[in-house]
């Protein structure tokens, strides 16, 4: 069983866009949840803009960026003084590309919050790019924030499958929905389609029908057992359907209040593309999305 620890500080991408105010938002909550500090961050890509561009005529122009990014960050910081005055937060405007600073600033993360869509691609955070490129080469879990109208008494709906980081997302999962006083629907897709059009190694088997649905309740119930004993205030629905997994989820998610998937990942028994869900569900998820990575939360001591 995966140990979690706390990790130093939420980092939040800042842009200046509504989505970005969404992710600040959902942070803010999470950040009072587990009692940790924010670290909001904007980037400027200067090196993609001076492309094609005289320095010198130019200047002024940089200039802007700069400025324009610490106002960002200022009001940033003023909206979460509204919301909570005596959270611990620090602000860093930084050089570079956005996926790729705030990339490397989540290796020191807890967790990583981004919107689904910067505000351009003159103020930071390009739009979509920045939230898959986090979900796929981020070093702390990723939570992508796209609805503002999140329903705060909506389950944790957690994707479940064979792959390495499905561990981490039963752990996530358990723990936000425990924090959160929410009901965890546990859901495990699979399909009669033969393994090998999943690219599997494992040889098909022969299931059918009901047998088949028994292995997949069996090995769904398998996964929980141990998270159960560890979370007994979370009350846990198991559901194993047949279908798209990004679908499923999407179907069960539209009035949850978070989503947890892994990053990757094709189990050998359930056929649960993560790396194809996990970017669908960013872009058409209902509710805030947190993409777990292997090993991001173990001990450090």
């Amino acid at each position: 069983m995966t140990e979690l620890s706390p990790r130093s500080y939420i980092l939040v991408g800042i842009d200046g866009s509504s989505s970005s105010l969404m992710a600040l938002n959902w942070a803010v909550n999470e950040a009072q949840l587990r009692n940790l500090p924010l670290r909001l961050v904007h980037a400027v890509d200067f090196e993609s803009f001076a492309m094609g561009f005289n320095p010198g005529a130019s200047e002024s122009f940089f200039k802007y960026l700069e400025t324009t990014g610490q106002r960002f960050l200022d009001e940033a910081m003023d909206h979460v003084q509204v919301l909570d005055p005596d959270l611990d937060v620090t602000l860093s405007r930084v050089a570079g590309r956005p996926a790729r600073v705030l990339a490397d600033l989540s290796e020191g993360a807890f967790l990583t919050v981004v919107g689904s869509t910067g505000l351009n691609a003159f103020t930071g955070l390009l739009a979509g790019s920045v939230s898959v490129s986090l979900t796929a080469h981020g070093h702390s879990p990723v939570v992508v924030v796209r609805a503002p109208g999140v329903p705060v008494t909506g389950s944790v709906v957690v994707g479940i499958s064979g792959s390495p980081d499905c561990e981490d997302a039963i752990a996530w999962a358990f723990e936000e929905a425990s924090m959160r006083g929410a009901e965890l629907n546990a859901v495990l897709v699979w399909s009669y389609m033969p393994a090998y059009f999943y690219y599997e190694e494992s040889p098909w088997d022969d299931l059918a029908g009901r047998a088949r649905e028994e292995q997949q309740e069996m090995l769904l119930a398998e996964r929980l057992a141990g998270w159960q004993e560890k979370f007994p205030d979370v009350v846990v629905r198991r559901i194993a359907a047949i279908g798209n997994p990004g679908q499923v989820l999407l179907s069960h998610g539209q009035h949850a209040q978070l989503i947890v998937v892994g990053s990757h990942g094709h189990g050998d028994v359930t056929g649960l593309f993560l790396g194809a869900t996990s970017h669908r569900l960013i872009h058409h998820a209902n509710c805030p999305v947190l993409v777990a990575r292997p090993h991001a939360r173990e001990s450090t001591r």
